[in-house]
């Protein structure tokens, strides 16, 4: 009687199970998948999330309709904790929240309550770099003029720290002896720039996505105020605005610092090249992972998408699912002295 029962136990937990045998396609039919992005409407995150919502279901097997649903807060914190913790784990819900999550769980920040080695990642959109910029009016005109005790002090804007817009400075300041002096408080993005266009200050750091996208004016054309001093990363991207402007890690190198600068810059840069990501969370069965994953990939080869993305200035460099999980297990690994400093330098 009782290996009846155990054998009756077996196969009702096999029926109860997410994937009893159902294929992917016979799943997903008639199914509608929640987009869940951490931001209120209009945001890069928000946008992105609408331009796959158009062009993913033809992709998935069964093609599921697909919806946005905005859940800001917390610097998109809130989205990535309920995708994780509450939210259905089969293959219905996806998250879409900042890279930078992945960075404030290895600082240990507050609020955290997913483990993003677990998270299984579907893609990132772009992969860009950190860079800061002055105005040609400012009397620097390469990187090395801000550099040490003789270096002159350039006033950049910042919209708040541990941002896009304040983790360039400190940590060039911090590795290299830049001296960026970081003035916050700009309510976004927007102001920021604003403030260099009416010389309230002498520059700005931000990504070069955003330059590309939102602000080339600043770089060229009759409207033309600032140059790009410095990136972020090993290799600088072949383009007109980056002529000539070093790469942090490779000057990190030729001016002799150590391998806890490097380690520092590597570790800040890791983030930007998983911009944009989409993940779903750990409980959610591999094989709709792998179908959610290959359906990314075809999404962003879709000429739809990239019809849109070019109308809106986005320059596409997505990363495989794969991809994003290798580097956030990268940076998640960065040793815990590195990561202390880079806590206290961005604080």
């Amino acid at each position: 009687m009782g290996k009846k029962l155990s054998v009756l136990a077996v196969g009702l937990a096999f029926l109860a199970s997410p994937a009893s045998g159902a294929s992917v396609e016979d799943f997903y039919k008639g199914k509608t998948i929640r987009i869940v992005v951490g931001f209120a409407p209009g945001g890069a995150t928000d946008t992105n999330a609408r331009l796959l919502q158009k062009v993913l279901p033809k992709h998935i097997p069964g093609s599921p309709s697909i919806v946005v649903e905005n859940k800001p807060g917390g610097g998109s914190m809130l989205a990535a904790n309920t995708v994780y913790n509450t939210e259905a784990q089969d293959g219905s819900v996806i998250g879409a929240f900042t890279q930078d999550l992945v960075l404030q769980q290895a600082l240990g920040a507050p609020g955290v309550r997913f483990d993003a080695a677990k998270y299984q990642w579907l893609s990132s959109t772009f992969d860009t770099a950190g860079m800061c910029a002055a105005r040609t009016d400012s009397g620097v005109t390469r990187i090395e003029d801000v550099i040490g005790d003789r270096g002159k002090e350039l006033v950049v804007s910042s919209f708040g720290k541990g941002g896009p817009s304040h983790i360039p400075p400190a940590v060039f300041n911090a590795t290299l002896g830049t001296r960026f002096k970081v003035v916050t408080g700009y309510e976004g993005g927007a102001a920021q720039r604003l403030a260099v266009k009416n010389k309230e200050v002498q520059g700005f750091c931000t990504t070069f996505q955003t330059i590309m996208s939102i602000a080339a004016d600043m770089f060229e054309g009759p409207g033309a105020c600032c140059k790009v001093l410095i990136v972020a990363g090993s290799e600088v991207e072949d383009h007109p605005f980056l002529k000539g402007v070093p790469a942090a890690e490779k000057l990190a190198e030729k001016l002799g610092k150590s391998k806890d600068d490097l380690a520092l810059l590597r570790a800040t840069h890791a983030v930007n090249r998983i911009n944009l990501p989409q993940a779903v969370a750990p409980g959610v069965p591999k094989d709709r992972v792998q179908a959610l994953r290959r359906a990314f990939e075809k999404a962003f080869a879709d000429p739809e998408l990239h019809k849109a993305a070019e109308k809106m200035k986005m320059d596409l460099s997505p990363k495989s699912g794969e991809e994003v999980s290798r580097i956030v297990q990268e940076l998640l690994s960065t040793p815990k002295p590195v990561l202390s400093r880079l806590k206290e330098v961005i604080q």
